[in-house]
């Protein structure tokens, strides 16, 4: 049995330990509430934390790239100066080229200025000197004259070493008079409103074609060499028939043999036809000895007879003049030969060579079998033949 007085102790007691109760309980509550706030600010603090980690990283990030671009640039860098200590090395052996082809220049300019001083050195100005000059260019318009123009230019620059192009056209237009000079002083007037000035002396050229070359002058020439024909003088032919083919560009040597076979009187065409001539050098050849032959075998005329009529007239007499016809003019006639009245030739085709080498020979000579000749046409067959 519990004692009556023990009642109010346990009473207080266990009022205390409902306070005891209540305030641990108090206290808990402020230190999970504190603990909660603690927690609160720690997950703060590590979030800020993991946003401060992630903009670390993120610079890291740039700066390795960053890094990255500057191996790229160093790298670059190293062989920017690789390149550039090569290229010194190569300027180091070009200068020491240099000097050295420099003080070869300096020895030979020591030459030079000795010979100079003691007159050696004058060939050149007289080998300039004998160059010949072009003609001057009056403008005409025959393309002969303006081809001999152009390669007469072209000449004098190789021989006189001039290689500029300014120059080239500075020394050609000098040589323009008439009406060349004048179309060359408006066309220079006019040149700064044209789009393509003449700096060149290939554009010159092309100036001077297009000037005074004309369109149908190759044609016209082809029409003079077709209608050129062999009349009188084989020599004459031969020297104009060359003259015109010189001057046309694009003549074949078919058809210009063609053209010169044309031209021939017939007794010369049958001459080259005997000789075998198929081509046009060969038949320029040909003509040429026969117009030499022609001209060797012409009669030559008689000198005056020295005779004792020179005499008689140094003498105090009477001169005796050969050359006058005598009182009898049917012994004068008679005593002249028949090789002297008449060139001497082919009396068949009258060309210039002996009948043994007529090409009619064998028309003259040959009979056919069905046909009956006369007495007077044998004898002249048999005649013919034995010459």
């Amino acid at each position: 049995m519990t004692n009556p007085s023990d009642a109010p102790i346990d009473a207080t007691t266990k009022t205390v330990e409902t306070r005891a109760g209540k305030a641990k309980r108090a206290s808990s509550r402020d230190a999970i509430s504190s603990l909660r706030d603690k927690v609160t600010r720690l997950e703060n603090n590590t979030n800020e934390s993991r946003e401060r980690l992630d903009v670390v990283e993120n610079r890291l990030d740039t700066l390795e790239s960053r890094g990255d671009g500057r191996k790229d640039d160093s790298q670059e860098l190293e062989d920017r100066i690789e390149t550039v200590e090569l290229e010194n090395r190569s300027l180091k052996d070009g200068l020491t080229e240099l000097e050295k082809a420099m003080n070869v220049l300096k020895v030979e300019l020591n030459i030079y200025k000795t010979a100079v001083a003691n007159g050696v050195v004058s060939s050149p100005t007289r080998v300039l000197a004998d160059v010949p000059k072009p003609k001057e260019f009056k403008g005409s318009r025959d393309a002969q004259e303006i081809d001999t123009f152009l390669w007469s230019m072209n000449q004098y620059f190789r021989n006189t070493n001039i290689v500029d192009e300014s120059t080239k056209v500075n020394i050609a237009s000098s040589y323009f008079t008439n009406s060349a000079l004048l179309w060359w002083r408006r066309r220079f007037s006019k040149e700064p409103d044209r789009d393509v000035p003449v700096d060149t002396w290939e554009e010159l050229q092309d100036e001077i074609h297009e000037a005074f070359y004309l369109e149908n002058a190759q044609r016209e020439l082809c029409s003079k060499l077709r209608q050129l024909k062999h009349d009188n003088n084989i020599h004459d032919y031969v020297k104009k028939f060359t003259e015109l083919k010189l001057q046309i560009t694009n003549l074949g040597e078919d058809e210009g043999f063609s053209i010169f076979m044309d031209g021939l009187n017939r007794w010369a065409s049958m001459e080259l036809e005997r000789h075998g001539v198929n081509d046009l050098s060969h038949a320029l050849d040909e003509a040429e000895a026969i117009a030499k032959s022609e001209k060797r075998d012409s009669p030559k005329p008689k000198p005056k007879s020295k005779g004792w009529g020179d005499k008689n007239a140094k003498a105090g007499g009477e001169k005796f003049n050969h050359d006058m016809p005598s009182n009898n003019n049917n012994r004068q006639g008679r005593s002249t030969k028949p090789w002297e009245r008449r060139g001497f030739g082919c009396f068949h085709c009258q060309g210039p060579h002996h009948i043994r080498d007529c090409p009619k020979r064998t028309s003259l000579s040959t009979v056919k079998v069905n046909d009956k000749p006369t007495e007077p046409t044998a004898q002249l067959g048999a005649i013919v033949s034995n010459l």
